[in-house]
């Protein structure tokens, strides 16, 4: 059997504050398979987006581990971590982080231009068109929507062909409507591509569509609910 895609063993992360300790995760555990759809929810503070964060290597844990295809990715020093983060795991933020400057096409470009200035243009192109911005390639930030630039944010997650793609509250800034067709085209993404998705959000109507739903509290994993099938958005990207 193979091993998992995502490994969390027994991480704990302390942060130092004014002389004092703040232990924000105490000891989590948990698998994430290839191919998965699942959602992170609980209160502020019960530490999802630290977690996020420390699944995606822009943190490390103060113990336990993080591996990736069983090989444990806290070891890595921090250019062979950046490097493995840049091919290996797309991210999705609810603020898009969009640089102004540039184009919806440049913008999705970027993660291949950090990574030795590979261009990738027709896939980003490709990717444009997947999420139904053909029209949109010269358009820059200001000059979209906001369910326009999390499609941008979406694609640019997915040009370097990651297998997991981490989602921070990624319909968290859009009206319900736009919110649908995001959550729709999220779906379509893992259905056409077998891409892993691990997203936390506040929206208990997504989480409840979503196949596997984990739940943290005052820092643990509270519960792990997993379902037979996913109910789906009805809304489709416009």
């Amino acid at each position: 059997m193979s091993d998992p895609l995502v490994t969390v063993q027994n991480v704990t992360k302390t942060f130092e504050h004014e002389g004092r300790s703040l232990e924000v995760l105490k000891g989590i555990d948990l698998e994430v398979d290839c191919g998965e759809m699942v959602t992170i929810v609980g209160p502020s503070g019960a530490g999802k987006s630290t977690l996020l964060h420390l699944i995606g290597t822009l943190d490390l844990p103060t113990e336990g581990k993080i591996l990736y295809d069983g090989r444990d990715v806290t070891r890595l020093g921090s250019s062979d971590l950046a490097e493995f983060r840049n091919r290996s795991i797309g991210f999705v933020f609810q603020f898009h982080h969009l640089l102004p400057e540039f184009t919806a096409l440049e913008n999705v470009m970027m993660p291949g231009l950090i990574q030795g200035g590979r261009r990738l243009e027709n896939r980003a192109r490709k990717l444009l068109d997947e999420v139904g911005l053909s029209e949109r390639l010269t358009h820059r930030p200001g000059e979209l929507s906001g369910g326009e630039q999390q499609r941008v944010a979406l694609a640019r997650a997915l040009l370097m062909e990651p297998k997991l793609v981490l989602a921070d509250e990624p319909t968290g800034n859009l009206d319900s409507q736009t919110s649908d067709a995001v959550q729709s085209l999220i779906f379509d993404l893992n259905r056409r591509h077998g891409i892993t998705f691990l997203i936390v959000t506040h929206s208990r109507d997504f989480a409840a569509m979503m196949p596997r739903e984990v739940s943290m509290k005052d820092g643990r994993i509270d519960s792990d609910v997993r379902r037979a099938q996913p109910l789906e958005t009805q809304g489709k990207p416009t």
